[in-house]
Order: C-alpha cells, then sequence, then structure tokens
C-alpha cells in the first residue's frame, strides 16, 4: 500500500489501555494514526507502537472539552497526515457517587467530557470528511453503562447513554454523504481504568463475581474492543453495518448487568452500599 493510498484513523483517549490497542490494530492494517490525548507525553508508547507497524503518527494533546482546541486538533490532522477516514472517539470519564450527593463540578465534567466532548469530536471528523467527500466510519465508545445503569455510575452511564444516542442521531444525518456512524458497550475490561476495583481488597470479590456471571469465562481485554473498533470501521467488513450499538462484554448481561455495589432496598433511610457479593 503506497504512502498516497493509505487510509487515516484518529483514535482519541490513545494513551489508555483500549485507545492504545485500538490505534494500534488500525496501524496494523494499513492505517496511518493520529492519536489524542490529554497530554502529548502520555502518548509517546503508543506512537513508538504504532510506528514499529509501519504508521505514520501524528500525537497531539487535544482536551476534548473545550471545542476550540478540538476544532484545531482535528484540522491539525489533515494537515499532518492528509485525511481522516476512521474516527474512534473513546475518552471517557467516569467516577462513583451518588446521583443526589454528587459534587456539581464531577457532573459537569461527565458532561463535559462524555457527552460534549464526544459531540465535538465526532463533529469536527465527520465535517472533515465531508469536505472530502470520501465518506468515512465513526465509531463511539458508549461502554454497557449506556443501556444498563450500575449504581453510583449514574452520571457516566448517563451521559454515556447520550453518547449512545449520538451514534444514532449522526448515522441518520450523515448517511447521505456515505459516513456510517456506530457505537459499542465493552462491559468489563481490564484496563488501568478498572484496576482499582478489581485487584485488592473488595476487588477480588468484584473479580470472582463477575467471572461467575461471563460467559466466556474471562473479563474483557483492550484487544477484543480494538478488534471491534477495526471491523466496523472497514467497509469490506462492515460496509451495510450504520446506526447501531454492539455490545462487547463476553456475555456478562445475559446475567444482568455487573453491579459494583449493592443496598438493601428494604431498609428505609440513606443506602448503605456495600460490595455486590
Amino acid at each position: 500500500m503506497s504512502e498516497q493510498t493509505r487510509p487515516v484513523a484518529l483514535v482519541t483517549g490513545a494513551a489508555g489501555d483500549i485507545g492504545q490497542a485500538t490505534a494500534v490494530a488500525f496501524a496494523r492494517r494499513g492505517y496511518d494514526v493520529a492519536v489524542f490525548d490529554r497530554l502529548e507525553e502520555l502518548l509517546a508508547e503508543t506512537v513508538s507502537l504504532c510506528e514499529a507497524e509501519g504508521a505514520k503518527v501524528h500525537a497531539a494533546a487535544v482536551n476534548q472539552t473545550d471545542f476550540e482546541t478540538v476544532r484545531q486538533g482535528v484540522a491539525d490532522v489533515v494537515t499532518a497526515l492528509g485525511r481522516i477516514d476512521a474516527l474512534f472517539a473513546n475518552a471517557g470519564y467516569g467516577k462513583m457517587a451518588e446521583l443526589v450527593n454528587e459534587p456539581i463540578k464531577e457532573w459537569q465534567r461527565h458532561v463535559d467530557v462524555n457527552l460534549n466532548g464526544t459531540y465535538y469530536i465526532a463533529r469536527e471528523v465527520a465535517n472533515t470528511m465531508i469536505a472530502r467527500g470520501g465518506g468515512g466510519a465513526i465509531v463511539l465508545n458508549a461502554s454497557s453503562g449506556a443501556s444498563q445503569y450500575s449504581d453510583l455510575l449514574g452520571a457516566y452511564c448517563i451521559t454515556k447513554a447520550g453518547v449512545k444516542m449520538l451514534s444514532v442521531g449522526l448515522a441518520s444525518e450523515l448517511g447521505t454523504h456515505r459516513i456510517r456512524v456506530n457505537s459499542i458497550e465493552p462491559g468489563v475490561v481490564e484496563t488501568g481504568m478498572t484496576a482499582p476495583m478489581l485487584n485488592g481488597g473488595n476487588g477480588e470479590s468484584h473479580r470472582e463475581v463477575l467471572g461467575v456471571n461471563t460467559p466466556v469465562g474471562r473479563l474483557g481485554a483492550p484487544e477484543d474492543v480494538a478488534q471491534l473498533v477495526a471491523f466496523l470501521a472497514s467497509n469490506e467488513s462492515a460496509g451495510f453495518i450504520t446506526g447501531v450499538s454492539v455490545p462487547i462484554d463476553g456475555g456478562q448481561v445475559i446475567h444482568g448487568h455487573p453491579q459494583w455495589y449493592s443496598t438493601d432496598y428494604r431498609t428505609t433511610g440513606a443506602p448503605k452500599w456495600e460490595v455486590k457479593l
């Protein structure tokens, strides 16, 4: 594949486990790759891994809560790599709290990062695809929390539900531009984000319960998600798929969405949250 015909993929949150695995998966499939995260120095390993696969890489620090920063960041990708054929809008934020007691700044951060930020990225990338006229594929990371609620993760689930609907709206409106848009709903994947809840202390209880109730017999890996994203981005493999949200959870949802904490609803008053067993 010549340099002139190499497609280009943009991955946000590319310093994290899922983002990094997906950027590398694109590079292995012959894409040049643009990678965004909040600090450029965090992207060094991802850049090195993608370059080792033969990809030309553009890395940038982009705060996706700021529309002008996103607009300029996406424009810089086009300048550096010539185009954007595929987007994986992966960057997100989650922190546990009761909805009625969550600090307003935390609520706003969930909205700014997960919903506004994903919209800004998808909007600007879509507009570059429209301007080029060659179609494209967009995949949004909606999380299994977009469809199934988890106690104490309300702000995360609510904003991710918005991301899921965003993908539906974009798929409908961008169809005539031959831009396909889908979202994915990963279940519990072993990443730096889930490590504190899975490793040590109460984490052993969580890991045990999840293992027992996941039909494939293991938790997810970042590479599992990366392969799904690459599939959805491919017109050869998924050219007739748009406007859907694809679960990737090893069957965890079959027995009810994983809950990290639970309370006894027979007790009146403030809930007493305990590790879900």
